[in-house]
């Protein structure tokens, strides 16, 4: 039988609830907005492996730029990581994909600068996921220079860059978190200067139809009427590109955070403004009942843990009572008279 969209996004879910602690699940809806544009219709699951496969491509081109070409080539880091079990490696790679989404910078210009900070300070081995943050004494000098690498033009670049997304598209507008984020972004952008007007409409208006001509109310009017026909000009020689976008599923417009186990709803003012959100608890309600029915348990990491932690408590205290009963049982010292 072929499985539906839906029915995908259901076992992936499913597998990060099995394999991924709550508090960090919980995190996936504040961070939804936050993200790099392009993955904020990406599950957890999608985004790990994405993340997964930028790390790879960073830690050898370090490499092979700081240490040897040869050692670059034959390396085989990350391979090893098991997405099947829970594991430390796996969590360690999920926190620090979401430090990424915080920043919200896309995976492979977070890791380039990364790195190069590395590289900076002449680390001798490159960082490793639970690295990939700095700590409290690092953090000022770290923020700053993120800041200088991650100034407009760059921006304006990666977001020139990025795959042209349907999602987007004006006539798609669902009134999504993530939808009203993007457009903010892009309004910010050609209004603060950051972006021309001309690069603006050509890419955003023309091309990639974020934006209808006559609904740019936000430019400077005789501006916005040069960028046009010279748009509308450039089409017409075939210098520029209407995008042909394909035909959207329901499923294509759920949201990164959409039916995430473990996301409080009542604690997140994303999810209060998202019209997704009643189908987005559902979800959310049937991949705990699939937990309920195959393990007996809503949330089997939590269980695993009381258990263990159960356990530990137990074997201490036998311990303690082992310890007592042999001070108990050892002859007193004789008095001496």
């Amino acid at each position: 039988m072929t499985r539906t969209a839906h029915d995908i996004r259901l076992n992936k879910l499913y597998r990060v609830l099995n394999l991924i602690p709550a508090k960090y699940r919980a995190r996936e809806a504040e961070l939804m907005p936050n993200k790099w544009p392009e993955y904020r219709f990406l599950t957890p699951w999608d985004a790990n492996r994405l993340f997964h496969k930028s790390f790879i491509e960073a830690y050898k081109n370090y490499l092979r730029t700081n240490i040897d070409a040869t050692t670059a080539a034959d390396i085989k880091i990350g391979f090893k990581l098991n997405f099947h079990k829970r594991n430390a490696h796996l969590t360690q790679l999920y926190v620090a994909r979401q430090k990424a989404d915080e920043i919200g910078l896309p995976y492979p210009a977070y890791l380039e600068f990364i790195f190069t900070f590395a590289a900076a300070r002449r680390y001798r081995q490159p960082p490793q996921p639970n690295q990939l943050w700095p700590n409290e004494k690092k953090l000022d000098a770290w923020l700053t220079k993120i800041v200088e690498f991650w100034n407009n033009d760059r921006h304006c670049l990666e977001l020139n860059r990025m795959k042209s997304m349907p999602q987007y598209a004006y006539y798609s507008d669902r009134g999504l978190p993530a939808q009203h984020r993007f457009r903010s972004e892009l309004i910010d952008m050609v209004s603060t200067g950051a972006m021309s007007t001309n690069s603006f409409v050509a890419k955003h208006v023309f091309e990639r139809q974020y934006f209808r001509i006559d609904s740019c109310d936000f430019l400077e009017r005789s501006a916005a009427e040069n960028a046009e026909r010279n748009a509308r000009a450039d089409m017409g020689i075939g210098l520029l590109t209407q995008t042909d976008y394909r035909t959207l599923s329901k499923e294509d417009f759920y949201q990164s955070c959409f039916g995430v186990p473990g996301i409080v709803v009542s604690d997140n003012p994303v999810c209060s403004s998202c019209q997704q959100r009643k189908e987005c608890e559902l979800t959310r309600q049937s991949v705990i009942s699939r937990s309920l029915s195959e393990t007996g348990f809503a949330d089997p990491i939590d269980e695993a843990d009381r258990r263990g932690n159960r356990r530990r408590v137990n074997e201490y205290r036998a311990r303690q009572r082992a310890m007592k009963s042999k001070a108990n049982a050892a002859p007193s010292p004789e008095v001496a008279m």
